[in-house]
C-alpha cells in the first residue's frame, strides 16, 4: 500500500487523521497497548502531545471509540481529542450555554444570545465551575481533568488552524470561537446538566404565579357563584399525591393513602411574584425548553438472578432527554491496564464532561433516573428603601455584588453588577429588549438559591464509581454526587442490585414546611416561601437517612422519576418524618407513576425468567396507559350520548350535543367500536401504523400481516386527537380567563383530567353541589351548564373535524402525525438533520408508536387552542437504549442512541444508530478485546511522535 493510500483510507471510513506518517521514510514507531497483532493492523498514527505511552484507538463497527492507554491521564487526553473530533460544535455551544458566553460569537445572527446570557450569568454556572476546580484537592482528580481539556484543545488548536475541517453541513460557525478548553469548561459543562435535572426555579415561580393568577381570577369571596365553585380549581389540578403508587422502595409507603372525605374548602389567594422577575425566569424556561422540551425522565431497572434467565444480574437503563443532532450522549469505551486490573468502563458520556457517566466496568453496571428532589427554593425579598440590603431577620443585610462582563458581537460590552442575597442567592435581574434594569425596592425581588450554587465533587464521585468493584463500593462513591439528585441503579457480577439516591437535599424550617394540603395553604418549599427568615435551610438531611435500597425481597428495583419512598402518597410531602424526626420532605413533584407501574407489570407477569431481550423489548413498551384509563371513560360517553339520541331525555345533559349535525350516528358508533376493539384485541397498544422500512400505512385489512397493529394505530390516533381537545375543553375557559393564554404544564393537565374522571367525587374542590360534580366540566363562558359526558362528547365532534381535515386515508393512523426528527442545535444546518429533508422515504420525520405516559417516552405538546391544530411531534425520548448483563466471566450490553457517534454527514456513523433506535433496536457492544477486534472498523496510534 502506498503512503497516500494508507494514510486516506480512514478518511474514507469517516475518521480524521492528522500527522499521518509515511511507514517507507520513518523508523518502525511503536505501537499502543494492544502491540502488533495481525488481525488489528493501525490504520494511521495522529501525533499528541503530552502522552506518557502511544495509545490505541479502535472504531467498531458502529463508530464508537475504545481507547487502550497506559495511564489514566493518557486515556483522558485521546478521550478529549476524540470527542472533540466527533462533536465539534456541540462541545462548543454546550461549553457557550454554560458559560454564558454565546453573545460573543452569534448575537447578530440570534439577538436572543444576549438575554440567555445574561440569565445563566445569574444562575452563575461560570462561577460555581470555576469555584468547583479551585476546590478539588485530589491532584489526580484535577490532572485528568486537565489532560482532557488538553486533549479537545489540541483538537481544536488543528481546527482553527484548518488541518481538520468542519463537517461540511455545519455552515458560518466562527472558527476563532473554537478557543482552547480548560477544565473549568468540563465542570461547567456537568454543572449545566445538573442545573437542567435539578434546579426548580423556573418550576417554582410558574406555580405560584398560577397559584395567584387562578385565586385572582376565581376568588371564595366573589358574589357571582360560577367564580366561587372554581375557586378550588389548583387543588384539583395539583395533587401532588402519585396516581399509581408504584415506589422504588419495597418498605411501605410513609403515609396513609387519602380517604374521600367532604368536600376541600378552596385555596386563599397567593400573591404574585414581582413582575419585574418575569423576564428572567421565562429566558430560563426557554432556554431549558429548546434543549429538552417538555421536560425530562427516564426509566432505570435491575432484577435479581432469581428472576433472570441468565442467572446474572440485568439491568436497563433509558434516560429520556432532549432528541436532537448530535445526540446527548457519546458512546465510548476507556480500557487502562490488563484484563482484571487498573479500569475497563464502557458506557456514555456527557460531551465535554470526561469519563463515562452511564455504563458499566468489568465487576459493575449502573444507569440512573432523576430522583425528583427539591434543592431549590425561591424567596421573596423585602428590599430597604435605597436597594442596597434585603431585610432578614428583622434586620437589613447588604447585598453582595459580583460583576459580570458579557461581551456582544457587534455591540460595547454589558457590564452587568449582580446582587446577591448572601444567605439565598443571585436575584433575579429586570431584563428589557437585552439590558438590565436598576433594581426597583418598591417592587420587592425574588432570590433563589440551589445546593447547586455550592462548590462539590460530583465529577470526582463518577471518576471512583467508574473503578467501582461491587455495589456497596458504588454506593460509596456516589456519597459524592451531591447535586443533581439521581436514582442510581447499580448491579454487580456476584449477583447484588442496589439503588442510592443520595445528594444533598436542604433541611428546612418548620415555617416551609406549614402546608395544608387540604386548604391549599401555608408554605410549600415547592412555591415561592418568604425570604423573611422563617422558612430556611437549617443543614442538609444527614446523608445516611436519604432512601437507598439493596437486594429487595421482590428481586426487582425500578426508578422511572417516581416518589422513591412513598414521601407523597397521602397528598402532603410535608407531614413524614425520618426515624430521628428529621422532617423528611424530600420534594412534591414526582412522576404520576405510570411507567413504573408498567415495568413492575411486566417483570411481575413475565411467564418466564426475564432475558436481556426482554429487558429491551420492556425498554420499548408502547402501551397507551392514558388509553387504559380515560377510553372507556369516552366510550361510557358515547353509550350514553346513542341512548339519548335514540330516546330523548334518557340523559338531558347530552341532548344539544347529540342533535348537533356532527354527531353522524354510524360515524360515532365506529369509533366506538374502534376503541372497544383497541382494547380487546391491543390492549391499548399505541401502535405507529407505518411501515418502518417503506413508509408506507399498514393495512387493516382482515389478513394483513399486522392488522392488529394497522387497527390500534387508528385508534391511537382518535384517542389521542380527542384527549387534546379534552383538556382543553375542560379546562381552557379557566385558563384562558386567569390570563393563562399559553396553558398549564402537561403533568398537570393529565393528572387533573385523571382526577376528574376517576376519583370520588366528595374529594373534588371544585364540587358544585348542584350537579354534584366538578364544576371544572362545566365552560363558563356558555349559559347552559355542561356535564363530563357533553364535554367527552363535544370533545369527540372537534376531533372528528380534524380527522376528516388532516387525517385523509394515507394519513389515518398514528404514525403519520406522531413522529420525531433529530434537529440540529441551529435550524440553517439543513444537511444535519435526521432524516433530511431529502430522505427517500421519512422526509418529514420518522413515525413513532407510543403516546403520553408510555414507558417508551414519546411526549408530545398537550396546550393546544381550539383553533389550533394539535402538532403530534415529540423531541423528547429515550437518549440511549441500554441493556446490561452482568456475566462475571465479563459483563455483555446493547444499546442504540438517537443519531450517530460522529456527527458529520459524511461518516457512515451519523445516523446509524437513528435507524437502530427507531426501530427499537440494539446491537451489541463489543467490550472484550476478541470482541473488539471483530467489529473493529479501524486503528489508529495516538503518540508524540
Amino acid at each position: 500500500m502506498t503512503y497516500k493510500a494508507y494514510c486516506l483510507m480512514p478518511l474514507l471510513l469517516g475518521a480524521v487523521l492528522l500527522g499521518c506518517s509515511d511507514p517507507d521514510s520513518t523508523p518502525p514507531l511503536a505501537v499502543g497497548p494492544l502491540g502488533d497483532r495481525a488481525d488489528l493492523p493501525v490504520d494511521a498514527r495522529i501525533r499528541i502531545d503530552g502522552l506518557s505511552a502511544p495509545v490505541d484507538i479502535v472504531r467498531d463497527d458502529q463508530g464508537r471509540p475504545h481507547i487502550y492507554a497506559s495511564t489514566l491521564a493518557d486515556a483522558m487526553r485521546a478521550e478529549g481529542y476524540m470527542v472533540a473530533l466527533d462533536r465539534t460544535v456541540q462541545l462548543d455551544l454546550f461549553r457557550r450555554h454554560a458559560l454564558g458566553t454565546t453573545a460573543k460569537y452569534f448575537a447578530t445572527i440570534n439577538p436572543a444570545a444576549i438575554n440567555q446570557d445574561i440569565g445563566l450569568r445569574t444562575v452563575g454556572v461560570n462561577r460555581i465551575a470555576a469555584a468547583q476546580y479551585a476546590s478539588i484537592q485530589d491532584p489526580q482528580a484535577k490532572a485528568l481533568l486537565e489532560a482532557y481539556a488538553d486533549g479537545i484543545t489540541q483538537a481544536f488548536r488543528r481546527l482553527r488552524s484548518g488541518e481538520i475541517p468542519l463537517p461540511a453541513g455545519i455552515t458560518n460557525y466562527p472558527l476563532e470561537a473554537l478557543v482552547d478548553w480548560t477544565a473549568i469548561d468540563s465542570l461547567a459543562v456537568a454543572r449545566l446538566r445538573i442545573y437542567q435535572l435539578s434546579n426548580q426555579g423556573t418550576a417554582e415561580t410558574f406555580y405560584t404565579n398560577l397559584f395567584a393568577d387562578l385565586g385572582k381570577t376565581f376568588p371564595t369571596d366573589s358574589p357571582d357563584p360560577s367564580i366561587t365553585k372554581r375557586a378550588g380549581m389548583i387543588q384539583d389540578l395539583w395533587l401532588l399525591a402519585p396516581r399509581e403508587r408504584v415506589y422504588t422502595s419495597s418498605s411501605t409507603p410513609q403515609s396513609p393513602s387519602p380517604k374521600p372525605g367532604p368536600p376541600k374548602p378552596p385555596a386563599n389567594a397567593r400573591e404574585r411574584l414581582p413582575a419585574s422577575s418575569d423576564a428572567f425566569f421565562r429566558i430560563l424556561t426557554e432556554f431549558n425548553e429548546r434543549l429538552s422540551p417538555d421536560g425530562f425522565g427516564s426509566n432505570t431497572w435491575a432484577i435479581s438472578p432469581s428472576r433472570s434467565a441468565t442467572g446474572h444480574v440485568l439491568l436497563a437503563s433509558d434516560p429520556h432527554l432532549g432528541l436532537g443532532a448530535p445526540s446527548t450522549f457519546w458512546p465510548v469505551a476507556l480500557h487502562v491496564g490488563a484484563t482484571g486490573e487498573g479500569l475497563h468502563v464502557s458506557g456514555v458520556a456527557f460531551p465535554g464532561v470526561p469519563g463515562i457517566t452511564l455504563g458499566h466496568n468489568e465487576h459493575i453496571g449502573w444507569g440512573s433516573a432523576v430522583a425528583g428532589y427539591d434543592v431549590t427554593d425561591v424567596y421573596t425579598e423585602e428590599l430597604t428603601p435605597d436597594g442596597k440590603a434585603v431585610m432578614w431577620k428583622g434586620a437589613p443585610v447588604p447585598l453582595e455584588f459580583v460583576e459580570e462582563i458579557i461581551e456582544v458581537q457587534g455591540s460595547e460590552p454589558i457590564v452587568y453588577k449582580l446582587p446577591i442575597v448572601p444567605h439565598h442567592g443571585p436575584i433575579a435581574p429586570t431584563i428589557e429588549n437585552g439590558k438590565i434594569l436598576p433594581i426597583d425596592p418598591a417592587a420587592g425581588a425574588v432570590s433563589v438559591r440551589w445546593t447547586g450554587h455550592a462548590a462539590t465533587h460530583d465529577l470526582e464521585a463518577l471518576f471512583t464509581l467508574m473503578l467501582a468493584k461491587s455495589v456497596d463500593e458504588a454506593r460509596t462513591s456516589l456519597e459524592r454526587f451531591e447535586v443533581g439528585a439521581q436514582s442510581w441503579v447499580v448491579g454487580d457480577t456476584t449477583g447484588n442490585i442496589l439503588w442510592t439516591s443520595h445528594a444533598r437535599v436542604p433541611k428546612r424550617a418548620p415555617g416551609a414546611l406549614s402546608w395544608d394540603p387540604t386548604t391549599g395553604t401555608g408554605n410549600l418549599p415547592c412555591l415561592a416561601l418568604p425570604g423573611d427568615g422563617t422558612a430556611e435551610w437549617e443543614d442538609d438531611i444527614p446523608g445516611d437517612m436519604m432512601p437507598w435500597g439493596k437486594n429487595p425481597e421482590n428481586g426487582y428495583i425500578i426508578a422511572a422519576n417516581n416518589d422513591s419512598w412513598g414521601g407523597t402518597d397521602d397528598g402532603d410531602p410535608t407531614n413524614d418524618k425520618f426515624s430521628d424526626g428529621t422532617p423528611a420532605y424530600l420534594g412534591c413533584e414526582f412522576d404520576i407513576g405510570f411507567r413504573a407501574s408498567r415495568i413492575k407489570t411486566l417483570l411481575e407477569g413475565a411467564k418466564a425468567p426475564v432475558t436481556p431481550e426482554d429487558m429491551a423489548t420492556y425498554q420499548g413498551d408502547a402501551r397507551s396507559n392514558l388509553g387504559a384509563r380515560l377510553a372507556p371513560f369516552l366510550v361510557e360517553a358515547i353509550t350514553r350520548g346513542e341512548a339519548e339520541r335514540a330516546t330523548p331525555g334518557t340523559h338531558p345533559d347530552l341532548t344539544a350535543v347529540v342533535a348537533d349535525p356532527a354527531f353522524a350516528p354510524d360515524r360515532v358508533a365506529a369509533i366506538k367500536a374502534v376503541l372497544q376493539q383497541w382494547g380487546t384485541e391491543a390492549d391499548y397498544l399505541a401502535a405507529a401504523g407505518i411501515d418502518q422500512d417503506t413508509g408506507e400505512m399498514l393495512s387493516d385489512a382482515e389478513g394483513a400481516p399486522k392488522v392488529v397493529e394497522a387497527r390500534a394505530a387508528r385508534a391511537t390516533l382518535i384517542f389521542n386527537v380527542w384527549l387534546i381537545r379534552l383538556l382543553r375543553r375542560t379546562f381552557g375557559d379557566e385558563y384562558v380567563r386567569a390570563g393563562r393564554e399559553e396553558g398549564i404544564p402537561r403533568a398537570m393537565q393529565l393528572d387533573g383530567i385523571l382526577h376528574l374522571v376517576e376519583d370520588d367525587h366528595a374529594s373534588f374542590a371544585t364540587l358544585d353541589p348542584a350537579t354534584s360534580d366538578s364544576a371544572l366540566w362545566d365552560d363558563i363562558d356558555t349559559p347552559a351548564v355542561e356535564s363530563r359526558h357533553e364535554r367527552a362528547l363535544r370533545s369527540l365532534l372537534d376531533a372528528i373535524a380534524w380527522l376528516d381535515k388532516n387525517a385523509t386515508e394515507s394519513k389515518a393512523v398514528w404514525g403519520a402525525h406522531h413522529k420525531v426528527t433529530f434537529a440540529p442545535l441551529t435550524p440553517m444546518w439543513i444537511e444535519m438533520h435526521i432524516p433530511s429533508a431529502l430522505d427517500p422515504v421519512f422526509k418529514t420525520g420518522f413515525p413513532r408508536h407510543g403516546d403520553l405516559l408510555a414507558v417508551d417516552a414519546s411526549d408530545f405538546t398537550t396546550s393546544w387552542a381550539l383553533d389550533d391544530s394539535p402538532n403530534f411531534t415529540y423531541a423528547v425520548g429515550a437518549a440511549q437504549r441500554f441493556v446490561m448483563d452482568l456475566d462475571p466471566t465479563g459483563p455483555r450490553s446493547w444499546n442504540a442512541i438517537p443519531g450517530g457517534n460522529v456527527w458529520d454527514p459524511a461518516s457512515p456513523h451519523f445516523r446509524d444508530g437513528a435507524d437502530l433506535w427507531r426501530r427499537n433496536q440494539t446491537r451489541a457492544v463489543p467490550f472484550r478485546v476478541e470482541d473488539v477486534v471483530a467489529a473493529k472498523e479501524s486503528r489508529h496510534v495516538l503518540s508524540t511522535q
